[in-house]
């Protein structure tokens, strides 16, 4: 028969894991708390009940495991008083209740199911504690602070902080009663770490190693430690899916394969009176020159621009037919576009036919949307006439329409051909529309650029400084090209371009496109700079460091008072981004810095921790 008890200290304060307050052994991973996962997986492997020594927050725990349904053991609670002496005093408090062979298996860790069986299955004979021990070092999350073996063959030699190490102790260990004979020695020379109590069972030849052999386990001692685990977990779960997809499916990776296309190119063109003069040069294509080119327009830009644009394509000799489509998102619908489509089709195209669009960042995506589908694909060209278009929308392959659970939810990838920008559109803006654009260069100085985003501070205010302007134009495109090119599919730094758009796009959908783009994505710029300070990635400073310069450019930084927290959190559920096992988010742990563990740049957010950061981000 296995080991039947299990002592789990839940004592100490947790301070490196700074995680909403919540103590450290009631922190979820994958949804769970890491203690309820660890009572589950010891019930699994026969344990029948368990001791909770209890520390730093001790109602708190105490309250959250009575309360949880989960919890599948009877349950003893022992308090420790002495536990800020370390855990080797706080283990004693659990002597006196204990009379048999135990686990001893620390509250803050993950194991791999088979760790758990392995050392519930152990036979502890006499004084002899038998410890987990990996020796795998290279896969050690946190080796700096893993508490360190030494080991010949099946016996530890030594453990603690050692200059030489075969191992580290991976925090569960069988043992028995004479374990806290060990302990009581230790704490009464004021050695109180467990490292001390163990140290002359070490000396004795009475510390066994059992191996990990490869299994995983995690140490949740910090921030970055529980993105770690919740990566890996997240990992696992989808090998396990995919191998039961191949166990019941067919082996086969594939019978043929067949390449679809080579990567697009665009060129950029920035002229100022290139498109708002008598004399329009958009670069169309020599094929394309007798077919029929669309201009795609908003009724505001066709009333200020349209006649003179249309004329100088026509005076060139083009066959111009123009398409004027509502003004805002709310234009950018499948109804919309079904009918905007339609009437493409009724005026006649070839497959030379060339999409113009002539607008801001609304009709940029209808117009890429519509080129990427008609005829499986027509030519683009974007003349962006708004800040946010000539710095963000149309510098893109992104094309797309909103759903009615959110933004951006049908489209397609699809290069245009040419990007034509002037400046001079800009002066018919309004001040609102400026900031608008101002916010996504906002976001580039902040998540990729801190020399940008000083010249942003120095800046005197005049937003329709036509240098100004230019230089916003000009620099946040070089910035935006460079993550296009290193890093096209957003897999690591490109994600610069996605940070803080789960949640604003969320913000916009349900404010009715109320808010813009822009000052959605400024709001959504403070949430997640709280969701980074939440989890540890940043400090208070980074936040504040958003509040100052957005609301220095008059961007809003709170989220709507009418607005709710759980309707936000159902909206985000709908972004790219969340997958099956959760939400993921691009964060900053400082200016230009975005937040990686184990190379990952999408970090895992639960629920619980982005309604924490709403909360923080509302008007206090």
């Amino acid at each position: 028969m296995g080991i039947r008890l299990a002592v789990i200290p839940a004592a100490g304060a947790g301070t490196r894991l700074d995680r909403l307050g919540t103590p450290k052994p009631i922190v979820e991973v994958a949804g769970v708390p890491i203690v309820i996962r660890l009572l589950t997986q010891l019930s699994a492997a026969g344990v029948e009940r368990a001791i909770i020594v209890l520390g730093a927050d001790s109602e708190a725990v105490r309250a959250a495991l009575t309360a949880d349904g989960r919890v599948p053991l009877p349950l003893e609670f022992v308090v420790a008083p002495r536990w800020r002496e370390g855990l080797a005093a706080s283990l004693l408090a659990a002597a006196d209740h204990v009379d048999e062979p135990f686990l001893l298996a620390m509250a803050d860790h993950l194991f791999d199911d088979r760790l758990i069986q392995r050392m519930a299955s152990q036979r502890v004979v006499d004084d002899e504690v038998a410890a987990l021990v990996d020796s795998d070092t290279a896969s050690i999350f946190d080796l700096a602070g893993a508490v360190k073996v030494a080991f010949d063959r099946d016996r530890i030699r030594a453990i603690g902080e050692l200059a030489g190490f075969d191992g580290v102790d991976a925090g569960l260990f069988a043992a028995g009663p004479a374990l806290f004979v060990a302990l009581r020695v230790a704490v009464e020379i004021g050695a109180c770490a467990l490292a001390d109590a163990l140290m002359p069972l070490a000396r004795a030849g009475s510390l066994r190693a059992v191996s990990v052999d490869g299994l995983r386990w995690d140490d949740i001692d910090t921030p970055a430690a529980l993105v770690h685990a919740e990566l890996r977990l997240r990992r696992e779960h989808r090998q396990v899916v995919r191998r039961v997809a191949q166990h019941e499916g067919d082996s086969r990776d594939h019978d043929y394969r067949f390449l679809t296309s080579s990567p697009a190119t665009t060129d950029v063109v920035i002229r100022r009176a290139g498109a708002t003069g008598a004399q329009v040069d958009l670069g169309i294509p020599e094929e394309s020159a007798a077919s029929p080119i669309f201009v795609l327009t908003d009724q505001t830009v066709n009333g200020l621009y349209g006649d003179r644009f249309v004329s100088a394509l026509e005076s060139s000799g083009y066959d111009v037919r123009r398409v004027v489509m509502p003004d805002g998102e709310k234009a950018k619908t499948l109804e919309n576009f079904t009918a905007l489509v339609e009437t493409v089709l009724a005026h006649g195209i070839d497959e030379h036919s060339v999409m113009i669009s002539l607008g801001g960042g609304v009709v940029c995506n209808v117009s890429g949307f519509a080129a990427a589908t008609l005829y499986r694909g027509i030519g683009l060209i974007h003349v962006p006439t708004t800040l946010m278009a000539q710095c963000d929308a149309a510098i893109s392959h992104k094309q797309a329409l909103n759903g009615t659970r959110g933004k951006n939810l049908v489209g397609a990838y699809y290069a245009p051909q040419r990007i034509v920008i002037d400046i001079d559109f800009l002066q018919t803006l309004s001040e609102r529309q400026l900031r608008d654009g101002l916010s996504e260069a906002l976001k580039h100085a902040l998540a990729q650029d801190p020399a940008y985003l000083a010249w942003f501070l120095a800046q005197p205010g005049d937003l329709r400084d036509p240098v100004f302007l230019e230089y916003v134009v000009r620099h946040n495109i070089e910035l935006k090209c460079t993550l296009m090119a290193e890093d096209p599919k957003e897999k690591s730094r490109g994600l610069v371009l996605q940070y803080a758009h789960n949640v604003a796009h969320a913000i916009e959908h349900l404010s009715g496109y109320e808010l813009t783009h822009g000052e959605s994505v400024s709001i959504g710029m403070v949430v997640a700079a709280n969701v980074s300070r939440l989890l540890g990635g940043c400090d208070e400073a980074l936040v504040d460091t958003h509040r100052h310069v957005l609301g220095a450019y008059g961007l809003p930084c709170e989220v709507p008072a009418e607005m709710r927290t759980s309707d936000i959190l159902a909206a985000v559920r709908y972004d790219k981004k969340t997958l099956a096992e959760g939400m993921r988010m691009p964060l900053l742990s400082g200016v230009g810095r975005l937040w990686s563990v184990d190379h990952e740049y999408a970090i895992p957010v639960a629920n619980a921790v982005l309604a924490r950061a709403l909360e923080a981000s509302r008007a206090s």
